[in-house]
Order: structure tokens, then sequence, then C-alpha cells
């Protein structure tokens, strides 16, 4: 499992800023992510690999502590001294986090299964033909939904360039 975290933690970390918005609910949420792929292990076949898997159990903790916190606000999940794990760390210090919140911004709103393609889109860098391959549908489709998606960038986070 510590590879798997050493090589996914990072893309996993991104993921949950995306949904959470919060660099402490994001390592929290990826915590959770490990703790649920080792108490599932047993049960993962192989049939995807393993960066999917932890994917969509990411997505699926992320949407649930969404509605969740909707429901019932929460208290922060990390206080301020906390210490990050080291990729996560430099992810933060690149200041990866502006761009993070910029597709956080953009995917408000959006419908679950848009909201999941701006996050394999954007966050997870996947081609049309990946995104036609994990979300099951044609390239054509994707093609136009990615057009769609594009077009709302430049409604919703154009006017924060320009000034």
């Amino acid at each position: 499992m510590a590879k798997l975290y050493a090589r996914y933690g990072y893309v996993l970390f991104r993921r949950c800023m995306v949904y959470l918005g919060d660099p402490s609910r994001a390592q929290a949420a990826v915590r959770e992510v490990f703790v649920r792929a080792l108490r599932a292990a047993a049960a993962f076949r192989g049939d995807a690999e393993p960066r999917r898997w932890l994917c969509r159990i990411a997505d699926q903790f992320c949407v649930d502590r969404l509605r969740r916190s909707r429901r019932n606000p929460e208290p922060s999940l990390a206080t301020e001294s906390e210490e990050f794990a080291p990729a996560i760390e430099a992810a933060i210090a690149n200041d990866d986090r502006g761009s993070l919140l910029a597709v956080r911004r953009l995917a408000e709103g959006l419908d679950p299964d848009s909201f999941r393609l701006a996050v394999l889109y954007f966050v997870d860098e996947l081609t049309h033909e990946e995104l036609a391959t994990e979300l099951g549908l044609s390239q054509r489709t994707i093609a136009k939904r990615v057009q769609l998606l594009l077009q709302r960038a430049r409604t919703v986070l154009e006017p924060e360039i320009v000034s």
C-alpha cells in the first residue's frame, strides 16, 4: 500500500481538492481512501488498474462527504499543525491549489456526470480516448461534452482572468 500511496497520493489529493476545496479536508480524504482501499484489498480483482480503483474510491468518498456536509456542516478535519505527506506538501508548495480551485469553481452546479468529466479531464488530464473508455461513452460524445466544459470555463473563469 505504501507504493500505491507514493505513486497515487498526489493524484488523489488533486482530485479530492477539486471536490472538497480545502487542503486539510483533501488530505484527510486521501487518508480515508487508503484506509478503505486496505479494507477492500482482498476484493480487488485487478479488473481495473490501481489508479482507477483508487480514484473511484476517492470519488465516492468525496461525493458522500459533500452530501453529508450539506445536511450537517462538519468541523475542520485537521489541525493547523498537522503535517502533510511530502508529496502532498510539495503540491501545495507548488501552488497547484489555485488551478484546482479554479476547476472546483468551474464544476460547481454541474450534474454529477459532468462534474466527474471535469475532474477526469482537467485534474487527471485524460485524453478523449481515455475518457471514453472510463465513462463508457463514444469519443464523439466525449468531444461534445468537453467542448461544453471548455465553453463553460471561458464563461465562468474569464472574468477572474481579466480582472
